[in-house]
C-alpha cells in the first residue's frame, strides 16, 4: 500500500475510534515506522511500504488504537527544545511544565544549589542543567524505574557535562544540604477524577499522576 493511501485509511480508522489528533498521529507513527521525517511522507507519498515496514506500522497503529500515548510508541518527546526518551515508566512532560524550567533558569542564583523533587523523566532538571551549567543540581524520584529513564536522558542530552546527582527518595527524605532553589511538579490529581480522564492519561504511571483522594494534594 502507498504512503498516501495508508495516511487516509489510518486517519479514518483513528477518527472512528475517537482519537482527536487522528491525521497528525498517523503521520508521526508512519514516519517513525519508516525512520523518516513527516516531511518525507509528503515528498514520497507514492512510495509503497516493504513488508517489514508495514508490520511495524501496523503494530504502532494497534497500540494507538489501544489509546497508548504516541510518545510511548515512538519513545520521543520534545521538552524545552530538547529531545527526551519517554516510556510508560514516566509521565510524559507537558508543555506547560516548561514554565518551571524557564523560571529556574532565569532566577536561580549563580553558582548555587538547586533540587528538582520528583524528577520523573528528568525533563525539568536536565533542561535547567543544559542552560545553567553553573548550578549544582540534585534530582529526587520515588520510583526507581522512572529514575532509570531520567539517568538515560541525562546521559543522552548532557553527555560528559552531566553533573546532576540523582537520588531515589520520597520527596527529599535522605537528602542532605541546603538548596537556594526548589523546583517540583508533584502529583496533584485526585483519584476521584479517574473516570473523567482521557484513556491516554490512564496509561501513564499512577505514582506520577495521583496525589490521593479528595483534593489530590496528599
Amino acid at each position: 500500500m502507498k504512503i498516501k493511501e495508508l495516511i487516509e485509511q489510518t486517519t479514518l480508522q483513528f477518527q472512528e475510534a475517537g482519537i482527536p489528533s487522528a491525521r497528525l498521529d498517523t503521520k508521526i507513527l508512519l514516519a517513525h515506522a519508516l525512520h523518516q521525517s513527516k516531511e518525507y511522507l509528503i515528498s514520497h507519498n507514492d512510495q509503497i511500504l516493504t513488508d517489514s515496514e508495514m508490520i511495524q506500522f501496523t503494530t504502532f497503529v494497534s497500540r494507538r488504537l489501544d489509546r497508548e500515548p504516541v510518545c510511548y510508541i515512538t519513545n520521543k518527546l520534545e521538552f524545552y527544545g530538547l529531545d527526551f526518551y519517554v516510556d510508560n515508566r514516566v509521565l510524559s512532560p507537558r508543555v506547560e511544565t516548561e514554565l518551571i524550567a524557564e523560571q529556574a533558569i532565569k532566577h536561580a542564583p549563580k553558582d548555587s544549589k538547586l533540587i528538582d523533587i520528583g524528577t520523573g523523566s528528568g525533563a525539568i532538571a536536565i533542561a535547567i542543567a543544559k542552560h545553567r551549567p553553573d548550578l549544582e543540581i540534585t534530582a529526587t524520584e520515588v520510583s526507581p524505574k522512572a529514575l532509570e529513564v531520567a539517568k538515560l536522558n541525562a546521559k543522552n542530552i548532557l553527555g560528559k557535562n552531566n553533573t546532576i546527582e540523582f537520588i531515589t527518595a520520597d520527596i527529599f527524605k535522605s537528602v542532605e544540604g541546603v538548596f537556594e532553589t526548589v523546583v517540583t511538579n508533584l502529583p496533584y490529581v485526585s483519584r476521584d477524577y479517574i473516570p473523567n480522564m482521557k484513556p491516554e492519561v490512564q496509561k501513564e504511571p499512577a505514582v506520577a499522576l495521583f496525589g490521593g483522594s479528595g483534593d489530590g494534594l496528599d
